[in-house]
């Protein structure tokens, strides 16, 4: 039997995933040697993890579950869940329970509007009249939108569901969600609610640089779940992310044989003969040098980077013998900011039973009010136990002024930034005379630890973790999971794949990759892991056929059979 030593550099879910995934598939024939390399010190998950909010806990409870950003489960992922069925979790698992069964669905979608009532829509296939009612009262409320712009939006995602993939990636692959649909022609509204909240706030994209291909792909899946009966679009965990899944998947890892590395990061590689020698890390005891007979970056793109750049002056510069690392840092710029704020509650507060988009927030904020999904487990022992409410939130323009300090998110301290998002939420709800957010309910507030301030006390934050945003024309430059050199692969979400958006799903299917890679590179004779393309339903098919022809005669799309 040949035993092969797995290196994987990243404990988030793409690390994760391909450790995962490919211990799984270690058998007789090829066993799989797996060692996962996690700068952090005591956690893995990456972005998806929770952070244990310092100095919130007494009387030996836990610490305040803080978080990066509320996690977001739709229900068009299918590589995750598939994943998630395969963790064991509590006193259940030897009769088959997971971490997956600790997804709970949200019935609402909510948008939020400065001074005026919100526009509440269910977020599934209608199951009563509840809500059919709730459907048909939003579709009827005062959106402010002009005359004609709805059916403008939704002739404009028509024309992408009903494009072929070719013109996706030849014609929308080059424009930005913002031009196609003009935007910058039509009322504030639209641009609030259509275009810009639904983009920044459920995409996690930037409208303004991100492709008609990549947002108008995803926008479709969304609205699609809702209309497809037993699809749940918007699902979340119902427990702290890393109590409830990432830290048994680690446990369950571990018994299957992985062995994790914590605070160990990879600060260089280098490639001799078109193969990865070696990796050299650093942690608390130093410098140090890995080796395996295969390599796995499951880092974010902008680490990436930075790794590419410093093992350049190594053995064998990486830019020089594989294109896949020059594309790394032609897409390395293309990030933007999406980062969380918790605000917990002396009273809980559920704002509605779902996430709440803040269309008028120049902040794209974005929330959700978790403890009304969460087992009772969790809350009561956490901080001093008087929490009982969580509103976690999301900001994801950084560069608008505020309605408070007049300061863009980046000009602000962490203090004026809870002070804002806190005034532009309440802006939204406190509507119409109701009272639902008041001062006097908040506990206290944690802020994404990743925006450091500048040690020389001059008010301007980095970003330690970042998104990656599909700006237009990227898709050439992105790599494939599997690379030219030999034993390196990538999982991350700016891999190429059918999710193609910068999330937990992309960061898994790119693992996938990487993993059916390394079974063929070995001659493992194990069965390849699944990939499931995003699905578009049949009944549109005549009509992709259709423009596939006029796309190959030179024609432009015309939405007809």
């Amino acid at each position: 039997m040949a035993t092969r030593k797995i290196v994987i550099l990243g404990g988030g879910v793409a690390g994760m995933s391909a450790a995962h995934e490919l211990i799984e598939r270690s058998g007789d024939a090829v066993a799989f040697d797996i060692h996962v390399y996690e700068k952090r010190e005591h956690t893995t998950g990456g972005k998806a993890r929770s952070v244990p909010v310092p100095g919130s806990a007494t009387g030996g409870r836990d610490p305040l579950p803080g978080e990066h950003g509320f996690r977001f489960f739709p229900g068009f992922y299918k590589h995750l869940p598939n994943t998630m069925q395969r963790i064991p979790y509590g006193p259940n698992s030897g009769n088959g329970a997971s971490v997956f069964d600790n997804l709970v669905v949200a019935e609402r979608l909510e948008v939020a509007r400065f001074d005026q009532g919100p526009i509440t829509i269910s977020s599934r296939f209608p199951r009563d009249l509840s809500d059919l009612v709730t459907d048909f009262e939003a579709m009827f409320s005062d959106t402010e939108l002009l005359p004609g712009e709805a059916t403008f939006f939704a002739e404009r995602l028509w024309q992408v569901l009903t494009s072929c993939q070719a013109r996706r990636l030849a014609q929308y692959e080059l424009m930005t969600w913002w031009d196609y649909l003009e935007a910058d022609d039509h009322s504030e509204a639209y641009r609030n609610l259509l275009v810009d909240g639904l983009s920044r706030s459920l995409l996690a994209n930037d409208p303004v640089h991100a492709s008609v291909r990549t947002v108008g792909d995803t926008n479709i899946q969304l609205i699609l779940g809702m209309l497809e009966p037993g699809q749940a679009t918007d699902r979340l965990l119902n427990g702290p992310t890393s109590k409830v899944w990432l830290d048994p998947w680690r446990v369950h890892l571990e018994g299957l044989g992985v062995t994790f590395h914590l605070g160990e990061m990879a600060e260089q590689f280098g490639i001799v003969d078109g193969a990865v020698t070696s990796v050299q890390v650093f942690g608390a005891g130093g410098a140090s040098e890995v080796t395996g007979d295969a390599y796995v970056f499951a880092l974010p793109v902008e680490r990436m980077a930075t790794l590419i750049t410093r093992s350049a002056s190594g053995p064998g510069d990486p830019l020089k013998g594989d294109p896949a690392m020059a594309g790394i840092m032609a897409v390395a710029p293309n990030v933007r900011w999406m980062n969380g704020i918790q605000f917990f509650l002396f009273e809980d507060v559920p704002i509605t039973h779902g996430h709440v988009l803040y269309s008028d927030s120049p902040w794209a904020v974005t929330s959700i009010s978790e403890a009304q999904f969460w087992a009772d487990e969790h809350l009561p022992g956490c901080g001093d136990g008087t929490v009982r409410g969580i509103l976690s939130a999301c900001i994801s323009c950084w560069t608008a002024p505020g309605i408070v300090y007049g300061k863009t998110a980046l000009e602000c301290s962490r203090e004026e930034i809870a002070a804002e998002v806190w005034a532009q939420i309440k802006k939204s709800v406190n509507v119409a005379g109701k009272m639902i957010l008041e001062d006097s309910n908040v506990h206290s507030h944690f802020l994404d630890p990743d925006l450091v301030q500048h040690p020389d006390g001059t008010i301007h934050l980095t970003d330690a973790e970042p998104l990656f945003v599909n700006f237009i024309d990227s898709w050439k430059s992105r790599p494939e999971a599997v690379c030219q050199t030999g034993n390196m692969f990538l999982a991350s979400d700016y891999v190429r794949t059918f999710t193609d958006v910068a999330c937990m799903e992309a960061a898994n299917e790119a693992a996938r990759r990487a993993v059916n890679g390394m079974l063929e590179l070995f001659g493992s004779s194990a069965e390849p892991c699944e990939l499931w393309p995003l699905h578009e339903p049949m009944i549109f098919a005549p009509f992709r056929w259709h423009d596939q022809r006029r796309f190959d005669q030179g024609l432009p799309w015309d939405g007809h059979i």
